[in-house]
């Protein structure tokens, strides 16, 4: 993946966490340490190319994909802004 490609994975992980904090309880609290988890690696990976990346299991990456499908019909946007692209935008 390139850096692009990365933020947009890291943006939309947030989103999936935050659509399941603010409207529907999809993940479970190890689902949502797992997607941490990735998220986490992928910031990680930005630092340090030659670091491994840490996806979760096809089980999780499929709820992901469907809460996202509903927080675009929805065009829902989080209540709290994403830390990471504060974070960018602070270093750029």
């Amino acid at each position: 993946m390139n850096r692009n490609q990365i933020e947009e994975r890291i943006a939309l992980l947030y989103l999936a966490l935050q659509y399941c904090s603010e409207r529907t309880k999809t993940f479970t609290a190890g689902e949502r340490i797992c997607i941490n988890q990735e998220r986490f690696q992928w910031m990680h990976i930005l630092d340090n190319e030659t670091a491994s990346s840490r996806p979760v299991s096809p089980q999780i990456e499929y709820k992901i994909k469907e809460v996202l499908k509903l927080a675009h019909f929805y065009n829902f946007k989080p209540y709290y802004g994403d830390p990471f692209k504060e974070e960018i935008l602070l270093h750029n």
